[in-house]
């Protein structure tokens, strides 16, 4: 048996949602003419009837109620493949909102900007650079991207684009002075920035046959910021524990030493925070695995 055509199944879907062949007509821009016969060849294809008709209403028979569950569901999957087909072929387009925090962006973000537009020309970006708290559907962003994935917000999703070593370093002329730790434990003897949002915190964690050891350590600064904690170490007031990306420049230009490598752990994420929709739109997507592939190869 031939199969009836979408044309068909789409009338006879609007006349079981309608209840009335003029309503469904309306809805698909047909003449009430038109969907009557494709009910008609349709029931006869099927050698069941599945309108119960009278002079004043129409009614899905039992066949016709199964028939329709059968058909919304046909006619769904066709609406999905035929926008799986155009998130593939279709170009981004339209603004992205963009927020980023200063030091993570400035390094790692906005160096990929251009090549971004570049590879997609009809995306406008709207970029905001800024360490404060933002609300991600409330302000308005596409994509936010921050230094933690936990979301009580079950509106939101978090998708990783980099993890980083959280790295020990101090400057030349502060090992020059006071040697270099060999060891956790050998920080008891030496000044430590300690950078924590909760103040009451003065250990930092490392890795030790693949376990968590803490170690406490203390010194003559103590702050939230992990910057102000980067900025001591560089002027040679102690010891600083920041995730890589904070100190990345400073190690590679020997501004900073890096210490305790074999003790390192790999605790420091970056995530693209974005609002969770059934269907994301391209753009964001777009920017999203581009920033998953150009972030994420980043060498640490």
């Amino acid at each position: 048996m031939s199969h009836p055509s979408t044309r068909s199944l789409e009338m006879f879907d609007a006349v079981a949602d309608t209840g009335s062949f003029r309503a469904a007509a309306e809805r698909l821009a047909v003449s009430p003419s038109a969907v009557s016969k494709a009910i008609s060849e349709l029931e006869a294809r099927l050698g069941a009837r599945l309108i119960a008709r009278t002079t004043r209403s129409l009614a899905l028979t039992e066949a016709g109620t199964a028939y329709h569950a059968s058909v919304s569901s046909a006619l769904a999957t066709l609406d999905e493949g035929a926008e799986t087909v155009n998130s593939v072929t279709a170009a981004p387009r339209g603004v992205l909102r963009l927020a980023m925090p200063v030091t993570f962006g400035h390094m790692y973000i906005a160096p990929l900007l251009p090549m971004f537009a570049a590879k997609y020309p009809e995306v406008r970006l709207d970029v905001t650079a800024s360490d404060a708290f933002v609300d991600v559907v409330g302000e308005g962003f596409d994509v936010v991207i921050r230094g933690a994935g936990t979301l009580p917000d079950s509106a939101l999703i978090a998708r990783k684009i980099m993890e980083t070593p959280t790295v020990v370093c101090a400057s030349p002329a502060y090992i020059e002075t006071h040697g270099a730790p060999a060891h956790p434990d050998e920080l008891a003897d030496h000044a430590c920035l300690v950078a924590t949002a909760t103040q009451s915190i003065s250990e930092w964690v490392f890795d030790r046959d693949g376990a968590a050891y803490s170690v406490a350590v203390s010194g003559p600064l103590r702050s939230t910021s992990l910057i102000v904690a980067r900025e001591g170490a560089l002027a040679g007031m102690g010891i600083a524990r920041v995730p890589y990306h904070f100190a990345g420049p400073e190690l590679e230009s020997g501004r900073l030493v890096r210490l305790l490598r074999d003790y390192e752990r790999q605790e420091a994420a970056v995530y693209a925070i974005f609002p969770a929709q059934r269907k994301m739109a391209l753009k964001t997507r777009a920017f999203i695995d581009f920033l998953v592939a150009e972030v994420g190869s980043v060498r640490l």
